[in-house]
């Protein structure tokens, strides 16, 4: 009895530590297109890819390597007429000198959002969340909550004090935390 209860306890833990697939599902359809609205992303020529990057905590490899092939899958490798690059990386390997359109975190610790949100500071990309709980806090521009419906969240600081310009249709439909 104690062996079925430590095994039910043990179960209970890992799913509370992992990813809702609904939400990461929707963030991961979503979360791109939003970006890719931005009037100042800059592409060097017609067929340059849009680059996004997903940055992951050691330990979830197989859900960031799942995450990229989804991406791939969902858009059949285009978005918005550009071929899609998607490329994972741990977030203590992150290197400000690449450049990247939009950059996705899966779960992180504070120390390792704000090297995201560094790294981004550089490089101009538009940065999402999965964990809409550490938006403001993190400094990133993005995320998605589930409600009755999706919700979109924008940080309005960020917003400020970059040179992101989405359109005023979707402006109007976001939700604007601080």
């Amino acid at each position: 009895m104690k062996r079925i209860l430590m095994i039910l306890a043990l179960n209970v833990t890992g799913w509370c530590a992992s990813y809702d697939p609904f939400l990461l599902d929707t963030q991961l359809s979503l979360l791109p297109k939003i970006a890719i609205l931005d009037k100042n992303i800059i592409f060097s020529h017609n067929k340059s890819p849009f680059k996004i990057l997903i940055a992951y905590d050691r330990g979830d490899d197989d859900i960031a390597a799942s995450s990229a092939k989804t991406l791939m899958k969902k858009f059949d490798g285009r978005i918005n007429g550009h071929p899609l690059s998607v490329t994972t990386l741990p977030c203590d390997k992150l290197d400000s000198s690449a450049l990247y359109h939009f950059i996705y975190v899966l779960k992180a610790s504070m120390s390792q959002l704000k090297k995201v949100h560094n790294t981004a500071a550089s490089s101009g990309a538009i940065t999402a969340i999965y964990n809409a709980d550490k938006l403001v806090e993190s400094g990133l521009l993005l995320s998605i909550q589930m409600e009755r419906t999706p919700i979109i969240l924008i940080n309005a600081k960020v917003l400020r004090e970059n040179r992101f310009s989405f359109p005023d249709s979707l402006l109007e439909i976001v939700r604007m935390v601080q």
